[in-house]
C-alpha cells in the first residue's frame, strides 16, 4: 500500500455543478502529501463524468461507484479504501481554502494527542459572500490561533465548532471509534463527534479556510428537516442520563441546542406543530434565553 499523510474523502450525489470546484480546491492545496477519492453515491446526473474527466489530469483521484446508501454509507465506503494517515472528509459542494491541510498539519503537530482537527469555516452565498461561523469558546481560546478544546463544552453552548467539511480524524481514532452511522439523514456526523468527544479533546484553528455553500441544490438540513429529535441527541440523552462524566450537564446542553435548532427550522418551515412539541421539551429551560425567544417567534407565527 502506498500511504500518504492525508486521505480527502468526498461522497458524491447529484453535484455535478459544484464537483470540480470542489476537487479543485483540493488540487490547489499548499500541502500536495494527499489522495482524493470521490464515493458517488449512485448519482443521477453527470457528476461521475466529471470526475472522470479531472481524473486524466490529477492521479491523486480515484473514482469509487456504489449503489444510492446515504452520505454515511460513502463516506465509510471512502474510509475503507482511503491509504492516508489522516481522513479528511470534504462534500461536493463545498470548498477549501489553499492553505486548510497545511493548516491541519500544524494543529496536528501541536495537538498530537487530539481527536480530531478542524479550522473555521463560513457560510458561502450565491454572491460570494463569506459569512464565518462563530462557536463560542472561552476567552482564553478565543485569543489563540490554535486551541484544544472540549466538545462538549463549546457545542452545548452555540454553534459547532467542527463539521465535515472542516475536518480530519487520524486513521487510528476511527478505527477505535467507528465511522458513520448509516441509514441517518442528519445530524450522522454529530454522531461521530460525541463518541470521539466521550475520549479525546479536539483541536481547532481559528483560520476560516472551509467554506459551506449555501446556494447548494440538495443540502440535507434543507430537504430533510426533522420534526422529532434526532438519533444521534437521543443517544446522548440516554449515556448522559445515567453517566458520572463531569461533562454530563454539557452533554444535556447539547441535547437541547439541537432541539431548540430543530424547533427554529420547523418555525421557518411554518411546521408550528412540530416546532411547539420539540419547544416542550423540558430540557429547553437549560437554555433560557432561546427557549423564550424561539417561544415568542413561535407565538408570533401562529397569530400571521
Amino acid at each position: 500500500m502506498n500511504q500518504c499523510l492525508f486521505s480527502v474523502v468526498i461522497p458524491l450525489y447529484n453535484k455535478a455543478s459544484h464537483i470540480a470546484d470542489t476537487i479543485q480546491s483540493v488540487l490547489a492545496q499548499d500541502e500536495q502529501d494527499f489522495e482524493i477519492i470521490v464515493v458517488d453515491d449512485g448519482s443521477k446526473d453527470n457528476g461521475p463524468e466529471v470526475v472522470e474527466h479531472l481524473q486524466q489530469q490529477a492521479s491523486q483521484i480515484r473514482l469509487v461507484t456504489q449503489a444510492n446508501g446515504g452520505v454515511s454509507k460513502a463516506r465509510n465506503t471512502g474510509i475503507r479504501e482511503a491509504k492516508g494517515h489522516y481522513l479528511c472528509f470534504l462534500d461536493g459542494d463545498d470548498l477549501w481554502h489553499p492553505a486548510f491541510l497545511s493548516e491541519i498539519r500544524q494543529l496536528i503537530k501541536r495537538f498530537p494527542e487530539a481527536g480530531a482537527y478542524s479550522c473555521g469555516y463560513a457560510h458561502q452565498f450565491a454572491d460570494g459572500e463569506k459569512k464565518p461561523v462563530k462557536p463560542r469558546f472561552n476567552r482564553k481560546q478565543r485569543k489563540q490561533r490554535h486551541c484544544l478544546y472540549d466538545f462538549f463544552a463549546v457545542a452545548s453552548r452555540g454553534e459547532l465548532p467542527i463539521m465535515p467539511s472542516s475536518c480530519c480524524i487520524p486513521r487510528k481514532i476511527l478505527e477505535q471509534c467507528g465511522g458513520f452511522p448509516e441509514g441517518e439523514p442528519i445530524g450522522e456526523d454529530q454522531d461521530l463527534w460525541i463518541r470521539i468527544a466521550y475520549h479525546y479533546p479536539m483541536a481547532y484553528s481559528h483560520e476560516v479556510y472551509c467554506y459551506y455553500l449555501q446556494d447548494a441544490e440538495n443540502r440535507a438540513c434543507v430537504a430533510n428537516i426533522p420534526s422529532t429529535e434526532c438519533p444521534f441527541s437521543q443517544r446522548l440523552f440516554q449515556h448522559s442520563k445515567y453517566s458520572d462524566d463531569p461533562r454530563r450537564r454539557d452533554m444535556l446542553r447539547l441535547t437541547a441546542n439541537h432541539l431548540l435548532h430543530l424547533a427554529q427550522l420547523n418555525i421557518l418551515a411554518d411546521n408550528r406543530d412540530a416546532a411547539r412539541q420539540l419547544l416542550a421539551d423540558q430540557r429547553c429551560w437549560m437554555l433560557p434565553k432561546r427557549l423564550l425567544k424561539w417561544r415568542l417567534k413561535l407565538r408570533m407565527s401562529s397569530k400571521s
